[in-house]
């Protein structure tokens, strides 16, 4: 298979894309959040779940995995949900069912400057994935659309390494 991915590293995080909104974000049907404050299945938590209901978002969940429609992403983001060390998957299409990346994509774990994980371009193919983005230590990001590359690119400059 040819690498169509595009992948890098850059200064940033998950909160300042979401911020970032319409004019960086492509058109989505469905955000999902497999990590959030470098946890798995943050759908499961109860602390979680808490402030969700206190700030009146609503989501779906999926083996703990939050679902959210744009306009609850946004609003997720806006009351300082995204801390670092989160991952977030924006979906072509909603997907009750959803089954995440096998593997993390945190920049803690992976520097996508040097290679995204094994698989990954294959996972975001089939799953309808339009971009991944990993936290923690800089921002990872993956994407087929290399208009959404560029734009991701000239928004956030690319990350430092060491």
């Amino acid at each position: 298979m040819s690498e169509r991915i595009q992948h890098g590293r850059l200064s940033g995080s998950v909160s300042e894309v979401v911020d970032a909104g319409v004019d960086l974000l492509p058109h989505f049907e469905m955000a999902a959040i497999p990590v959030l404050e470098n946890a798995d299945r943050p759908g499961e938590w109860p602390a979680v779940k808490r402030r969700l209901r206190a700030e009146g978002i609503r989501t779906r969940q999926h083996r703990g995995v939050l679902l959210l429609e744009p306009g609850e992403l946004d609003r997720f983001s806006a009351v300082g949900l995204f801390n670092g060390l989160d991952e977030l998957y924006l979906q072509s299409e909603w997907n009750d069912e959803f089954e995440g990346f096998p593997g993390r994509i945190t920049s803690d774990l992976h520097d996508f400057n040097e290679g995204t994980p094994l698989g990954l371009e294959e996972w975001m193919i089939d799953a309808g994935c339009l971009l991944a983005l990993g936290d923690g230590h800089g921002l990872n990001f993956a994407c087929l659309d290399p208009g959404l590359a560029v734009r991701l690119r000239s928004r956030f400059k690319p990350a430092r390494v060491g």
